[in-house]
């Protein structure tokens, strides 16, 4: 083997060990992310729902967001679709997951929120945005937008759901505070690496960025989520676990690729998104059908677990 060829595989496993350490700190930062800011709105009152659907997403979106202002920063724009369509997808064997280890659950009237139909839009939103090629500052700023007017909608129902405190003294979040600002500076370090590290993979084995975004970035950004899932299911509180699932996907589709296109506006191939788009439509409305039933046991968790490795071969396929 000559130099050149020990250099190149020397240097692969160089960045397969930085992917698989990025990985490993973006999920336990984001898991304290996601822990302090629960504690938090717990303290304030916040209902269960609320937190999973509102809280606990924004903060597990947070590795997805860091990734893709990283890869628009560097003109990736596969890195950003990727990397949030990916976890999009990723989302719906996570709920497959949370019914396995339920086994039987039965579900409540909120699951799905307020209106089913305004969270599929609001999760395809991006797909209609790109179709010219391009996601400018007036797309991003129409994504924005979009989040934000989802939260004012669901924080309306929040009366239903909790009841605020109006009264929280400090003393009783300042350590919630500590530990989000030491996770946030871990997650913003890993998850640049993690990028850097997956834009060289993909160039050293001739694989799209959009590819390794959607499988690398997109299942890797995902793991706090799974952790925060399972546990809320096994401690009874499914509210937060089925919360997270379209939470999520909403921050992901809305908040973190408006927020990238702000900071810096790509471009992105659309043919190479027809085969995700089409499982996306398919899976979101799979979602939101089996949350809208009253109750769900492993068979549904099962079939959620098949589509999403059908989607897989698919897109390894075609």
């Amino acid at each position: 083997m000559d130099i050149a060829a020990i250099i190149a595989n020397n240097l692969l496993l160089f960045h397969v060990l930085i992917i698989i350490a990025s990985l490993a700190i973006v999920t336990k930062s984001a898991d304290l992310l996601v822990y302090s800011i629960s504690n938090y709105a717990k303290k304030l009152g916040v209902s269960e729902y609320l937190i999973g659907f509102l809280v606990v997403s924004i903060g597990t979106a947070l590795p997805e967001l860091i990734a893709s202002i990283t890869g628009a920063t560097i003109g990736q724009g596969g890195i950003v679709f990727g990397t949030n369509l990916g976890s999009n997808m990723f989302k719906i064997p996570l709920l497959g997951i949370i019914i396995l280890v339920g086994r039987k659950m039965k579900l409540g009237k909120n699951e799905i929120g307020n209106a089913p139909i305004f969270t599929f839009v609001m999760a395809l939103l991006p797909l209609l945005l790109v179709l010219d090629g391009n996601v400018s500052r007036i797309d991003g700023a129409v994504l924005f937008a979009a989040f934000f007017i989802y939260v004012g909608k669901l924080w309306q129902g929040e009366g239903q759901f909790g009841q605020m405190k109006k009264n929280v003294e400090i003393k009783s979040i300042y350590k919630d505070g500590i530990i989000f600002v030491g996770a946030l500076v871990a997650l913003l370090l890993s998850a640049r690496w993690l990028v850097f590290s997956s834009i060289k993979i993909a160039d050293m084995i001739s694989v799209s960025p959009y590819l390794v975004g959607l499988v690398v970035i997109g299942i890797g950004g995902s793991s706090p989520e799974m952790m925060v899932q399972v546990r809320s299911v096994l401690g009874k509180h499914q509210g937060i676990a089925f919360g997270n699932v379209l939470g999520s996907i909403v921050a992901n589709s809305t908040l973190v690729i408006g927020i990238s296109a702000l900071i810096k506006p790509f471009s992105m191939n659309v043919a190479t998104l027809k085969t995700t788009a089409f499982f996306m439509i398919i899976g979101v409305l799979i979602t939101l059908a089996i949350l809208d039933k009253e109750e769900v046991n492993w068979k549904h968790g099962l079939f959620l677990i098949g589509f999403y490795i059908l989607f897989l071969i698919s897109e390894f396929v075609f």
